[in-house]
């Protein structure tokens, strides 16, 4: 089980669209140090489910990566003019 929440907003935002969301993470880039950024929040299902495991948050069907770190994270809604976008809060960098 994750620690991974979903915002009221970001919640509203899902739930109109009635789809499932997953996490898409990024490669480690490795030069000095081992980095990775922040995950994407993406709508519908993973292209690779086998590497996914399937969890029900806030009544929500969420895709998670087998290697995503054990640390908090929020789903929550960025809003830019009239664009809005689910996003994750609490990433680490390093």
């Amino acid at each position: 089980m994750t620690m991974l929440t979903i915002t009221d907003q970001a919640l509203e935002y899902i739930n109109a669209r009635a789809k499932p969301v997953y996490l898409e993470l990024f490669p480690v880039i490795s030069c000095c140090i081992d980095l990775r950024e922040s995950p994407s929040v993406r709508l519908g299902l993973p292209h690779n489910p086998d590497s996914y495991t399937r969890e029900e948050i806030r009544g929500i069907t969420v895709y998670v990566p087998h290697d995503l770190p054990n640390i908090p994270l929020t789903i929550t809604l960025s809003s830019f003019f009239t664009f809005k976008k689910l996003v994750i809060e609490g990433w680490q960098l390093a």
